[in-house]
């Protein structure tokens, strides 16, 4: 049965990404902040440095050993739904062509994966999360940073 506090603790994984989308959002459509040119170098650096490293860092801390057959599975699962709905929609739509197929699959598959699929696991399943996705566990990370700094 899921409570409250677990309710809340999924809410409080995803409103700062929320948010900071929103204010994105604003600042350029409402507030005009950033010009044309600005949001082009930011969406560059997000999509040449920020997501490969977050990708790195979450690949190279993974242990594909560890993690739960389950957890495999329904990432499979939901990349063949989401691959066959995309196939589906981009031969029915006139204008659909290869290009869409791979938008649409990149933009249900990827956000979910990393920026959001994270912190969800994290705030659902706190250290236990680590041992779902392969990853070392945040008392490891600390022992490691004492060993590297001490």
């Amino acid at each position: 049965m899921i409570t409250w506090t677990n309710a809340y603790q999924v809410v409080e994984a995803i409103v700062p990404l929320y948010a900071a989308m929103i204010l994105a959002y604003l600042s350029i459509k409402l507030w005009k902040l950033f010009t044309p040119e600005q949001c082009s170098g930011i969406n560059k650096f997000v999509s040449r440095f920020s997501i490969p490293l977050l990708s790195f860092h979450v690949i190279s801390t993974n242990n594909p050993y560890q993690m739960d057959v389950k957890l495999i599975s329904a990432d499979i699962l939901q990349k063949l739904l989401a691959m066959f709905l995309s196939t589906i929609l981009c031969s029915v739509w006139s204008r659909g062509n290869f290009d869409w197929l791979i938008t649409a699959f990149s933009l249900s598959t990827l956000p979910n994966t990393l920026i959001v699929g994270i912190p969800l696991l994290n705030s659902m399943y706190g250290d236990e999360a680590a041992n779902f996705m392969g990853l070392p566990t945040k008392s490891f990370q600390v022992h490691l940073q004492t060993q590297v700094i001490g």
